[in-house]
């Protein structure tokens, strides 16, 4: 049982507890043993989630996973070392307010290798999953990840992404058009870097565009370079592809 695993069990337990204790309707439940097995996870009583989903399906929720229990099997759906994301309702529903509220018990889950997954019909257990949820891409994502990055890659990729935000670098129109961001949008992430969910596809998408465009423009802008970042290219480059390889699982 490695430590995350550890975490992730007494995180699973004090959230579902807390929300058994504050919803009376809630539709999950705590199990001492998984069904499913993975009895070298399972430590202590409480350690597996069962979810009786609004629509008959059954869902059992681990430090590690999530199944669909079917009969005495188990479908998995998603293992969190492959989970780099996930939505309450998604980013188109949310603008509808009508289909907001018809499925306000949905969450979209984006594992990093696979198209992404939607639990729906999930009633009162929705918040106390999604509260899970975020400490498994905690854990498993960002506090991992920024583990196995050097200080100076996670400085120097922050180092582009202030530039671009603040430098002269780029028109308002431009950060639209090369990063469909607003300078407001782009300033936040620079703001909070590293701070974000490494893992999550769009991150490392936009690195990938920053730094092409910033080095395409060096040349144009020498002065704002060396002020902003003050390293050769190569050098950025080299920053990048730690960055993606890191990011999607090959070291």
């Amino acid at each position: 049982m490695s430590m995350v695993d550890w975490l992730l069990t007494e995180q699973l337990m004090q959230i579902f507890q807390e929300a058994q204790a504050k919803r009376s309707g809630l539709n999950a439940t705590l199990e001492a043993r998984s069904p499913l097995g993975e009895e070298d996870v399972l430590a202590g009583a409480g350690a597996v989630v069962r979810i009786e989903a609004t629509d008959g399906a059954v869902l059992v929720v681990t430090p590690r996973r999530i199944h669909r229990v079917m009969g005495e099997r188990g479908l998995e759906l998603v293992r969190f070392e492959e989970l780099v994301g996930y939505d309450w309702i998604s980013p188109e529903m949310s603008e509808k307010v009508e289909q907001k509220d018809a499925h306000w018990d949905r969450l979209y889950l984006y594992p990093r290798s696979a198209p992404p997954i939607t639990l729906a019909h999930l009633g009162e257990a929705v918040y106390p999953l999604m509260t899970f949820l975020g400490r498994v891409l905690e854990f498993q994502s960002e506090k991992v990840l920024l583990r196995k990055l050097d200080d100076e890659v996670v400085e120097l990729l922050g180092k582009c992404l202030t530039a671009a935000a603040r430098s002269r670098f780029f028109t308002d129109q431009e950060l639209a058009d090369l990063f469909r961001r607003s300078r407001q949008s782009l300033l936040v992430v620079a703001g909070i870097w590293p701070k974000v969910n490494l893992a999550a596809p769009d991150v490392l998408d936009l690195l990938e565009r920053v730094v092409e465009a910033l080095i395409a423009g060096k040349d144009d802008f020498p002065e704002e370079w060396d002020e902003w970042i003050g390293e050769p290219p190569v050098k950025v480059e080299a920053a990048l592809e730690v960055f993606r390889m890191v990011s999607s699982g090959e070291v």
